[in-house]
């Protein structure tokens, strides 16, 4: 009965003498400090073989993503990014056509791109939609699309519009007209700063 006694007087004493080294080490509390907003990392996009993308991200802005659709000149063809879709080799040279980027934004976030925690705005599309795109004099772009332009909400637009805008000119400034399969029509410009995320 004693030895248990003690045994628990020990332990006690044993935690009181403790107690001040696992206190602290003299660093007193201090308020947290902020140290400005998320690291960013510059991405050079390559027209002849990526693809911009723009989805809505976590915080409700507006997010690009590059996609590479075919091995690049300097990788090889053994490269293949992490996440990126299957690229055609075989393809033609040249920027990739905005019809195939639209049809790939239409289609939504990739695995990768869900993973970060990134989403569309766009409804989706029936499988075998197809897309024009076509250039006019003054050099603003119409698309005409598989989806109801009128009930697309502003963020959708956006996506919509910046993709199409970035993929059409290298700092995205292009007038782009939204034309939907309800008769609908849109017309505005990427709000995005080039180089830019929102």
């Amino acid at each position: 009965m004693r030895r248990a006694g003690w045994r628990g007087l020990s332990a006690a004493v044993i935690v009181l003498a403790c107690a001040p080294l696992t206190g602290g080490c003299g660093i007193q509390n201090s308020d947290v400090i902020e140290a400005g907003g998320p690291a960013t990392v510059e991405a050079f996009f390559n027209p002849d073989v990526d693809m911009l993308l723009f989805f809505r991200s976590p915080d409700g802005g507006l997010t690009p993503v590059m996609r590479e659709t075919r091995a690049s000149a300097g990788f090889g063809s053994e490269y293949i990014e992490p996440g990126a879709p299957t690229r055609d080799p075989s393809g033609p040279a040249g920027p990739v056509p905005t019809e195939k980027v639209v049809l790939e934004l239409l289609s939504g976030p990739g695995e990768a791109d869900r993973a970060v925690g990134l989403t569309t705005a766009i409804p989706a599309v029936r499988e075998g939609a197809t897309v024009k795109v076509e250039v006019a004099r003054d050099g603003g772009v119409t698309a005409r699309l598989p989806v109801a332009v009128k009930a697309l909400k502003p963020m959708a637009l956006r996506q919509l519009t910046c993709t199409i805008a970035y993929n059409e000119a290298a700092e995205g400034r292009v007038g782009v007209t939204l034309r939907g399969d309800d008769g609908a029509v849109t017309s505005g410009r990427c709000d995005l700063a080039p180089g830019a995320a929102d």
